[in-house]
């Protein structure tokens, strides 16, 4: 199986203190943090963030929230995908990108909707 589950959903936000805000108002405690990616963790194990972005925002920074796929190999999930039709952003030569606890790749679905393969660090 090439997903192992659901790694992490986010918000885009252009507002850096939107993560403090889950995290007090939900007492959820804080993960890998810096000025880019805020990450909260639960019980569960599973991981909510806010990525703070800027302006202009890029195709896939419109998109308010994002679910996240954990694989194993994202380099491999990226290939087989790939193969199976399915378009990466910006490209599947240049879709992984290290954004400090993880690796992602993201990917667009028939309906325009963009998610994302995660190989946590």
């Amino acid at each position: 199986m090439l997903i192992k589950g659901i790694d992490v959903a986010y918000i885009h936000s252009s507002e850096g203190g939107l993560g403090q805000w889950y995290a007090d108002t939900f007492d959820l405690q804080r993960g890998y943090w810096d000025a880019h990616w805020q990450e909260l963790k639960t019980e569960q194990g599973s991981r909510f963030a806010v990525d703070v972005t800027s302006f202009p925002r890029s195709p896939v920074e419109k998109q308010a929230v994002m679910l996240s796929f954990l694989v194993e190999d994202i380099y491999l999930a990226v290939q087989e995908l790939s193969r199976r039709g399915v378009r990466f952003y910006p490209s599947p030569e240049q879709a992984v990108f290290d954004t400090g606890p993880s690796l992602v790749a993201t990917f667009q679905d028939p309906d325009g909707n963009w998610m994302q393969l995660s190989q946590r660090k």
